[in-house]
């Protein structure tokens, strides 16, 4: 059922509603979105503190393994990423190190594991971090162990540009394709440099929503790595003006066309009276730039390849829902713009009067929710964004709500966000 409320700014004369001006937030309580980026000291630290020589006690490495009551513990010691191995060569093994931290949380049918090291300089860990991808990429042959094969896929990162990357280990046994894989995530900050390992049992079919899985549970570790940049990170060199130009990585292909039947605006109310209903359509205001704490969480503009996209919405004197289908070249550009809102939301939580909060909610899917109270009075709106392959839908609504009533607001989203999911399926490669 629709919550029928009433806007703190009175009626809603059309879609465009002026979600802007709750949402292009330029600053979170007064903190610009980098400012924790050169906490912790540095060699470059405007405070003078020496750079890091030590990785935190509590750094979050083990931040989202296993289940949500688990407590995975780290470790100075152990094997941890050791043994990976790549064009028969084990990179992380025989370093000169500051420090080093591991977590694991393998067993069973299940791999999970994270090393984090903090090298001599972010040189260091940046041509580690290529040396990393380049054993990945340059290998003429597979790493063979008996009749087991193993080939290694060098990736873009989600995380962060080159040296960063992303390696997908799939294996051949016997000559026949082996069940499983295990995703590698590599990612430098300052002179500190984190590699992680998990591995799923993954068909052929389930790989790209698997590898895509990895990344949301690294959110809090790789968020805590600004503590080590100073802005000193590495980068992948510039090449050398005879080489020749490489092809470009945006990808080619088109987003796919969005159905004409799909149901985007399932549940609205009938236009006419006090009520005023936005027909589904590729070109209408939907919900314009939406930024927090200086970042632009929706719709990720200039993204590669271009995107699809099918508004609708209704509005009244009581009453506002809005709803906006985005539809990416392909899952990964879906996934970085998911992470981009994740770590928004994570950060961002009140600037002068509006108090923001992360909302659990579970849609069977990729999903980010959250609310916008105010400290001054009543008002609340819920936006939840949910991803399914290459496509991802935003379901706002507002009224005359509190943090009181947020979780009564949110579930009724949820529920609107479940009846519209699953025509989302024809977005995956291989359906829901």
């Amino acid at each position: 059922m629709t919550r029928r409320l009433h806007p703190r700014t009175g009626a809603v004369p059309a879609l465009a509603w002026a979600l802007a001006g709750a949402l292009a937030l330029s600053s979170c309580g007064g903190r610009s979105p980098d400012a924790s980026a050169s906490s912790g000291g540095s060699a470059a630290d405007s405070s003078g503190q020496p750079a890091r020589t030590e990785i935190p006690d509590d750094f979050p490495l083990a931040s989202g393994m296993g289940g949500p009551s688990d407590r995975i513990a780290t470790s100075r010691s152990g094997t941890g990423l050791r043994d990976l191995t790549l064009c028969h060569s084990t990179p992380l093994r025989g370093l000169g190190l500051r420090d080093r931290m591991v977590a694991d949380n393998s067993g069973g049918e299940s791999a999970d594991t994270r090393e984090l090291v903090l090298l001599g300089s972010a040189d260091e860990a940046g041509r580690l971090a290529t040396t990393i991808s380049d054993l990945a990429s340059a290998c003429e042959t597979p790493d063979r162990a008996g009749d087991t094969e193993t080939l290694t896929e060098v990736r873009a990162s989600p995380f962060g540009p080159a040296p960063a990357s992303t390696l997908v280990q799939t294996w051949t046994i016997g000559g026949e394709p082996g069940d499983g894989a295990t995703v590698v995530h590599v990612l430098p900050a300052g002179a500190a440099l984190l590699v992680t390992s998990t591995y799923g049992q993954w068909t052929a079919d389930e790989l790209e929503e698997g590898v895509a899985s990895t990344v949301a549970p690294l959110r809090e570790a790789t968020a805590a790595l600004r503590m080590f940049d100073d802005d000193t990170t590495a980068q992948q060199p510039t090449q050398q003006p005879t080489q020749q130009p490489t092809e470009p990585t945006e990808p080619t292909q088109e987003p796919s066309a969005v159905p004409e039947d799909f149901p985007l605006d399932v549940g609205l109310p009938a236009d006419g009276g006090d009520t005023t209903v936005s027909a589904p359509s590729p070109d209408g205001d939907g919900m314009g730039e939406v930024e927090m704490c200086g970042r632009v969480v929706w719709p990720q503009p200039a993204t590669p390849g271009g995107v699809r996209r099918l508004v609708t919405g209704a509005s009244g004197p009581e009453y506002f829902e809005g709803r906006e289908l985005v539809v990416h070249a392909d899952a990964e550009l879906a996934v970085g713009a998911m992470d981009v809102l994740r770590a928004a939301a994570s950060d961002c939580r009140t600037v002068r009067n509006q108090v923001w909060t992360v909302l659990d909610r579970d849609t069977g899917h990729d999903t980010v929710t959250v609310g916008l109270t105010y400290s001054d009075g009543l008002g609340s709106s819920v936006f939840q964004v949910t991803r399914v392959g290459s496509a991802r839908v935003m379901v706002t609504t507002y009224g005359e709500g509190s943090l009181a009533s947020l979780g009564s607001q949110a579930d009724e989203v949820t529920e609107t966000t479940g009846r519209i999911v699953p025509a989302m399926c024809v977005f995956t490669k291989t359906g829901c």
